[in-house]
C-alpha cells in the first residue's frame, strides 16, 4: 500500500503530539523542585492511563484481528524483549535511571561510567514501544485519539521522574535537554516510520507486532513505573491509577 507525503507528515505531527509529554515532564523536572509524593501520583495516573491504553485499544484491536493466540504469543515475546533489555542495560547503571524505583538514586559518572549512556539507553527504550503500537494504530481509518493523548500524559511523569534523578545525579542541564529532545525527535520519526513501513506489510503482521508493542509496555509499566508510583506514595494511589484508567475510557467513549 503506497503512502502519500501528506500521510506521512500527518502521522509525523501525531508523533509529535504523543512526544509532547516528554518535553513537559523534562521543563518541570528541571526547573523545579518536585517531591517524590507528587511524583508518585503523577505516576499512578500515568500508569493507569498506560494500561488502559493497552487493554481498551491496542490489544483489543490485535484481537479482533489476528485471534487471541497469535496476540496472546505476540505479548509475551514483546515482554520477554523488554524485560531482557532492560536487565542487560541494568548492569550498566540504568537500573534507577527513574527518581525513586526503589528510592535509590541515579549513579553518578564518577560512580560508574558509562552509566549515563545506560540511562539514556534505558529512557530510549521505554518510548520505542510506543513508537511501534502507534505507527500501526495509525493505519486505522478511525484515527486513535485515546491512544495518542494516554502516550502524550504517560510520558509526562516518565521524563518528570528521570529528569528529577538526573539532576539529583548532578547531570548537566544541556546533557538532560539534549537527551530528552533526541528521545522525542526520534519518537516521533519512529512513529512515522512505522506507519510508513507496517503500510506494506501483509494483513497478518501489524496486528502481531502491535501486540508485540502492547507487551513491552505492559512490562515497562511493570517495571518502571509502578514500583516508583507506589513507593513511598499516596494512601491511595491504587486510586489514582484507577483514575487515570477511567479517563481514558471516558476520552475513548468520546472520540471513538
Amino acid at each position: 500500500m503506497s503512502t502519500s507525503a501528506s500521510e506521512v507528515w500527518a502521522a509525523l505531527a501525531l508523533g509529535a503530539v504523543s512526544s509532547a509529554g516528554l518535553l513537559v515532564g523534562v521543563i518541570a523536572g528541571a526547573f523545579s523542585r518536585i517531591p517524590h509524593h507528587r511524583i508518585a501520583i503523577a505516576m499512578s495516573v500515568g500508569a493507569g492511563l498506560l494500561l488502559a491504553g493497552v487493554s481498551l485499544k491496542v490489544t483489543t484491536d490485535a484481537i479482533r484481528i489476528a485471534g487471541p493466540v497469535a496476540v496472546a504469543l505476540s505479548l509475551l515475546l514483546g515482554a520477554a524483549a523488554f524485560s531482557a533489555t532492560n536487565a542487560l542495560l541494568a548492569r550498566f547503571g540504568a537500573a534507577h535511571r527513574k527518581r525513586c524505583g526503589e528510592c535509590v538514586q541515579q549513579p553518578a559518572e564518577s560512580q560508574q561510567p558509562g552509566s549515563g549512556v545506560a540511562i539514556a539507553l534505558g529512557n530510549a527504550l521505554d518510548a520505542a514501544p510506543e513508537a511501534m503500537v502507534l505507527g500501526v494504530a495509525l493505519r486505522d481509518p478511525v484515527v486513535p485519539i485515546a491512544l495518542t493523548i494516554a502516550f502524550s500524559l504517560s510520558n509526562l511523569p516518565v521524563a518528570l521522574s528521570s529528569t528529577a534523578g538526573m539532576r539529583a545525579a548532578g547531570r548537566s542541564y544541556s546533557y538532560i535537554f539534549l537527551l530528552w529532545i533526541a528521545i522525542a525527535i526520534g519518537a516521533a520519526v519512529a512513529i512515522a516510520a512505522g506507519y510508513v513501513g507496517f503500510g506494506a506489510l501483509g494483513g497478518a503482521w501489524p496486528p502481531r507486532l502491535q501486540a508485540f508493542g502492547a507487551g513491552a509496555l505492559l512490562a515497562m509499566a511493570a517495571e518502571t513505573m509502578i514500583p516508583e508510583a507506589f513507593h513511598n506514595s499516596p494512601r491511595f494511589s491504587g486510586l489514582l491509577a484507577a483514575f487515570g484508567f477511567v479517563l481514558l475510557l471516558l476520552v475513548d467513549a468520546t472520540t471513538g
